[in-house]
């Protein structure tokens, strides 16, 4: 049995991919609409993979571009040539006269065909303003959609590191611009940095405002594990695993997409079916490794922000600003409140529907309660 098939850590694909029922049937539905999306979700939640998957279901030209390296516009502008330049080859048949036409519509960029290591690519001469050269590069995308009567989508992942760029407002304008006006290519925007999105689609004053309906993904529901790792259990091992082993997991992993992966990823290595204390040990384990991830999030931290979020790890806390809670950790009502927005807008915290506070990374909390108080 392949582990990582079925436990990616990645891009879940294929029979790795499980549910999502309600948020693939709604991204879908605006695709056909071409109707624009930004996906809202913590890191490692599967935006990527459900992306691909609907491509995939609606058999449509794809294409993914990660701003999360962006340094300036140009940075941007070059992604984006980079994945047009070969996506427009998936919109096109395999005909002479239609390299001629589309060589035509890219005209005023003196187009080029040649063929590289991933395929035809199709270089352009871009102008010396790269804000131009965005706008017009995914006008002509759509034009090349519109003439070959093909649709497409473009998945742009970290897109709120846009909003870091000193030039951040005329290259979302740039954007906006042919977003809009896209009538065959459909935009799904994503990033890790869920505050920095809602202020971009979400402020009156930026360019973006009300260009996307928001999806929100959440984690899945434990039914849906429940099955998934009981037919699992049966391919690796010819045996059920037990409802205690399954109550386990979802325990430790706290139904996060990701660490599911990663803690079943490694049971399912082991020979025979896990017991409840072989998951303990091996979670428990995983997450002492992961010290030097985790210390890297909590040590930039000011000292309230540590101490809140220590106080977390070991409850969580409906009323952030209480007597109670702020005397425990000998901090002011104020500074409760200044150090718990800190904390959502870098995610480490969240507020779940039931109003309560809690550490939002299940290996970060079992670290911060458990793993620092053990013994070596």
């Amino acid at each position: 049995m392949n582990h990582l098939k079925y436990f990616p850590e990645g891009i879940a694909m294929g029979d790795a991919f499980i549910n999502r029922e309600s948020e693939r049937k709604l991204l879908c539905n605006r695709i056909k609409s071409n109707k624009h999306s930004v996906l809202m979700a913590p890191r490692r939640y599967g935006k990527t993979s459900l992306v691909m998957k609907v491509a995939a279901e609606m058999k449509m030209p794809y294409c993914s571009i990660d701003l999360l390296a962006a340094y300036n516009e140009e940075y941007v502008r070059d992604q984006i040539l980079n994945k047009v330049s070969r996506l427009v080859f998936e919109l096109m048949p395999r005909l002479k006269k239609a390299k001629e036409a589309l060589i035509n519509i890219f005209k005023k960029m003196k187009p080029e065909v040649s063929i590289g290591a991933f395929g035809q690519r199709l270089s352009l001469n871009l102008s010396n303003s790269p804000l131009q050269d965005i706008s017009e590069l995914l006008l002509k995308l759509d034009e090349t959609a519109k003439f070959f009567k093909k649709k497409a989508v473009i998945f742009i992942d970290e897109f709120q590191q846009i909003s870091q760029l000193k030039n951040y407002h005329s290259i979302e304008a740039s954007i906006r611009h042919a977003v809009e006006r896209s009538e065959n290519v459909t935009y799904v925007f994503s990033g890790s940095n869920r505050q920095l999105l809602k202020q971009m689609f979400g402020d009156q004053g930026r360019p973006l405002y009300r260009l996307c309906q928001t999806i929100n993904i959440e984690r899945m529901a434990a039914d849906v594990y429940v099955t998934q790792l009981n037919k699992l259990s049966l391919i690796r091992w010819k045996k059920s695993i037990s409802q205690e082993s399954i109550t386990q997991i979802i325990l430790s992993t706290e139904l996060h997409p990701f660490y599911m992966n990663v803690l079943c990823q490694l049971l399912w290595e082991e020979d025979t079916v896990p017991t409840t204390e072989k998951i303990c040990i091996v979670w428990h384990n995983y997450v002492k490794a992961q010290k030097q991830m985790i210390s890297h999030d909590i040590v930039e931290l000011s000292v309230n922000q540590r101490r809140i979020l220590n106080a977390l790890a070991k409850m969580p806390i409906k009323e952030i600003q209480s007597a109670e809670f702020t005397s425990s950790i000998k901090i002011s009502a104020s500074s409760a409140q200044q150090s718990i927005d800190v904390l959502l807008r870098k995610d480490l915290v969240v507020r779940n529907q039931d109003g309560f506070y809690r550490v939002l990374d299940p290996a970060m909390r079992y670290y911060l309660d458990v793993v620092l108080w053990g013994s070596d």
